[in-house]
C-alpha cells in the first residue's frame, strides 16, 4: 500500500503543476512624479488549481493576508471569482513609494505565498542616480510553471503575460516590446509559450520630472527674493556729491 500512496502523491503533484501551467497575466502600474503610484494586477488560471489551496475561499484568504502584511502597499482591494473553468484574480493597490516595492520580493509576506507566486513576482531593483531612475525586474515564468513541459503547444494558444508601466516622463532607455504615449508607456507583451524558456527581464531608465509644486515653489522664491532686492535698492540713498 505504501508504494501506491507514493505514486498517488506523485501523480497529484504532477497534476497540480499541469493545472497551473495555463495562465494569463496582466500587470499595469502607474507611477507619479513623486514616486507614488497604483497597480492593477489580474491573473487567470484553471479553477481546478485552487483546490490545492483551499478552493476560491482559500485563495482569497492567501491574497488578503499577503496584502495586509505588506507595508509597502498603502491601500488595496481584491477580487477572486470563478468563471466556468477559470479562476480569476484581480488585485488593485496604491503605494506611497516605488522604492519600497523592491522590498516585496524579499519580504516575509511573499515567502508565505506559493513558490510559483515568488517566481512570478520576480526580483526587482530600483536605483536612483541624481534624477535618473534605473528599474529592473527579472521574472521566471518557467520556474513558476514547472508543469508546462508536459503540455502540448496547443495548450498555450491565446495565453499571454503582459506588463505595462506608465511613467510621468518618457523613458530614456528601455527593453520594452512596445512603447506608447511618446515613451511614457512601456509594454512588455509575451506569449506564454515563449516566456517559459529563459527568465524575462523588464528594464527601463527615466528622468524624474520636477513636480509642478516644486516649480511653483522655486518661481515663488525667486520672485520673493527679487521683490526684497528691489525694495532694498530703493532704500539705499545715492551718495552725496561733493
Amino acid at each position: 500500500m505504501e508504494p501506491t500512496r507514493h505514486i498517488v502523491r506523485i501523480l497529484t503533484a504532477i497534476t497540480a503543476c499541469l493545472l497551473v501551467s495555463c495562465i494569463d497575466g496582466r500587470e499595469e502600474i502607474w507611477l507619479n512624479a513623486n514616486g507614488s503610484g497604483r497597480a492593477d494586477v489580474s491573473y487567470s488560471l484553471p479553477a481546478a488549481a485552487a483546490r490545492f489551496k483551499g478552493g476560491e475561499a482559500g485563495v482569497r484568504r492567501i491574497i488578503g493576508d499577503f496584502l495586509k502584511n505588506t507595508p509597502a502597499i498603502a491601500t488595496s482591494s481584491y477580487e477572486v471569482s470563478t468563471d466556468q473553468d477559470r479562476l480569476k484574480i484581480r488585485v488593485q493597490a496604491t503605494f506611497d513609494s516605488a522604492l519600497d516595492l523592491k522590498e516585496i520580493s524579499n519580504g516575509a509576506s511573499l515567502a508565505k505565498l506559493p513558490s510559483s507566486a515568488s517566481y512570478l513576482a520576480g526580483d526587482m531593483t530600483v536605483d536612483v542616480h541624481g534624477r535618473t531612475v534605473d528599474f529592473s525586474r527579472t521574472i521566471a515564468p518557467g520556474k513558476a510553471l514547472p508543469g508546462a513541459i508536459f503540455l502540448p503547444a496547443t495548450q498555450f494558444e491565446g495565453r499571454n503575460l503582459t506588463y505595462i508601466i506608465h511613467l510621468p516622463a518618457a523613458a530614456t532607455d528601455a527593453n520594452a516590446t512596445r512603447v506608447e504615449d511618446a515613451g511614457r508607456t512601456l509594454v512588455w507583451d509575451y506569449p506564454l509559450a515563449g516566456a517559459l524558456g529563459n527568465p524575462l527581464t523588464l528594464r527601463f531608465k527615466a528622468k524624474i520630472p520636477v513636480p509642478t509644486w516644486a516649480v511653483a515653489s522655486i518661481a515663488g522664491t525667486v520672485l520673493l527674493l527679487a521683490y526684497f532686492a528691489i525694495r532694498r535698492m530703493r532704500r539705499v540713498k545715492p551718495p552725496e556729491r561733493g
